[in-house]
């Protein structure tokens, strides 16, 4: 195999993968492992390795479930099944060999996060994949699937699943899932429906849609200051910095979204609401470490 070929087959590879979204899969369930305040060890290696391999797998089979489909969308037509750069069984084969690696990763923390991990595959491929051209209600168990990282990362540290500091890391993923989702909607929803799938588009109009993504993302800031009912407590400077940033992320979502005209408007909403999800991690990670008690 040649020096092209090989870098070729490493493109599809990655593409295929969607290794970033996988990747940030990866950060929020290692997110629920380190805010039990646990030193890292080998289940920290299992955990990452694991939740990566399962978040490249299902992802691989979401796209030889949607192959056709992909075909029909700008957007995506590109990806290397439509494209025919792989064909549908050697896709088969890499997404059940990451799905088998990710399952015995996970496993070696514990029947729990295994357990957990399936559940997401289940969740994902065979409940959220196929009410995707049925309603754009699928949206809900899609945000289910990605509350349960943070519990895989939790039990993996082998912590109790229904901690409340677990729940509310669960319950803050998945309500930031939505307006993920919808920002999507909003830019690529005809593609969408002109695809097979359901759009919320169809119901609302875009300046609706923007009105539901921006009071939905305030709801979600607001659920990150219940924080003391979840037993929670930050250091003055750590709590200061976390008003500060809820405070930030409403002024410029809405500012992204309502205050701008140009093209890129729904592309930076999108950046900044991840990017709002990396943070918020960072501090909880980092509130855990100074405060390792808060865990117990």
């Amino acid at each position: 195999m040649d020096k092209s070929n090989f870098k070729q087959r490493v493109d599809v590879l990655i593409r295929l993968t969607r290794i970033r979204l996988s990747l940030m899969v990866t950060v929020s369930a290692t997110t629920g492992y380190f805010l039990t305040g646990s030193a890292p060890g080998i289940s920290v290696f299992y955990l990452f390795a694991g939740v990566f391999f399962l978040a490249a797998g299902t992802t691989v089979l979401n796209q030889i479930q949607e192959s056709s489909r992909d075909g029909m969308m700008p957007r995506t037509n590109h990806r290397p099944i439509p494209s025919g750069e792989i064909s549908l069984f050697a896709a088969s084969v890499v997404s059940a060999l990451l799905l088998l690696l990710g399952t015995a990763m996970l496993g070696l923390n514990g029947w729990l996060p295994m357990v957990l991990g399936l559940s997401n595959i289940v969740f994902y491929n065979l409940i959220y994949t196929p009410l995707k051209t049925r309603s754009w209600l699928a949206i809900i168990p899609g945000a289910v699937v990605g509350g349960v990282p943070p519990l895989i990362g939790w039990t993996s540290a082998g912590y109790y699943i229904f901690h409340p500091h677990a729940m509310f890391v669960a319950i803050f993923v998945f309500l930031w899932q939505i307006p993920h989702f919808w920002l999507l909607m909003i830019k690529y929803g005809k593609e969408y429906e002109m695809a097979g799938f359901s759009s919320i588009s169809k119901s609302l109009s875009e300046r609706q849609i923007k009105s539901v993504v921006f009071y939905w993302g305030v709801i979600t800031s607001l659920f990150l200051m219940l924080f003391p009912f979840f037993g929670f407590s930050f250091k003055p400077l750590l709590l200061t910095l976390l008003v500060g940033m809820n405070f930030g992320f409403i002024f410029l979502f809405h500012r992204f979204l309502f205050g701008e005209k140009d093209s890129k408007t729904i592309y930076k909403a999108f950046i900044l609401i991840n990017t709002y999800a990396l943070v918020v991690f960072l501090f909880l990670v980092l509130n855990a470490l100074i405060s390792p008690h808060l865990a117990v």
